[in-house]
């Protein structure tokens, strides 16, 4: 068999991720500097972790989030996997982001992407290891937004956890579900006194909004 550099036949059929213009998800190899003409260029070091924007529910959220204004909010991202949903609202003016996930690799692939797109720890941004369990008192009330891309099992269980830290009119994005689960979902969800106010589709895929 003729010798070849595997990795870099790897990266050169790894494709980057197009939101209309809205944002560009690269990884490192593709050497972005800046957006060429999108609003917004992230920058995702593809490993174990979920969320390097190929998978449709990413891309769903990723283009619902481009359609909504960010500036100020405080913002909580379940499940961040690569962080790529936390960097975005960051990036869109979000001044209170909270990046969470259950994974050990995930957790460090999200601080590894933080540093890759010029953004860190601090008072402003937050990564914790762990599911809802990790949510605590002083998170009570305090997002405008709470992103969850996780599956429908896990929405349901810790759906109360997340409302419980919503404000006042905050929104709950919810996605990694297909169509037959949009109804329990918003069964659950108006059982804590939310109501839906959006759905979209991206392949077989659905994101959920509702609204406290």
């Amino acid at each position: 068999v003729e010798e070849e550099n595997w990795n870099a036949r790897w990266e050169s059929d790894y494709p980057e991720v197009e939101v209309g213009r809205a944002v560009r998800v690269s990884a490192p190899f593709h050497h972005r500097i800046g957006p060429d003409g999108f609003a917004h260029q992230i920058t995702i070091q593809p490993r174990m972790a979920f969320g390097t924007g190929h998978h449709e529910t990413t891309r769903g959220l990723l283009a619902t989030m481009a359609d909504m204004e960010w500036d100020g909010l405080a913002v909580q991202d379940m499940g961040c996997g690569s962080g790529v949903l936390g960097i975005y609202a960051a990036m869109r003016g979000a001044t209170d982001v909270l990046l969470v996930d259950i994974d050990p690799w995930s957790v460090r692939n999200t601080r590894e992407n933080l540093g890759l797109n010029g953004l860190g720890e601090g008072e402003a941004i937050e990564v914790r290891e762990g599911g809802a369990q990790v949510l605590t008192d002083r998170d009570a009330g305090r997002f405008d937004v709470v992103i969850a891309n996780i599956n429908r099992n896990i929405l349901l269980e810790d759906m109360a956890a997340y409302v419980a830290t919503m404000k006042d009119s905050a929104t709950l994005m919810l996605s990694g579900f297909m169509a037959p689960d949009v109804e329990p979902l918003v069964d659950a969800g108006r059982a804590l006194g939310m109501k839906r106010s959006g759905l979209m589709q991206e392949g077989e895929w659905r994101v959920l909004s509702l609204r406290k």
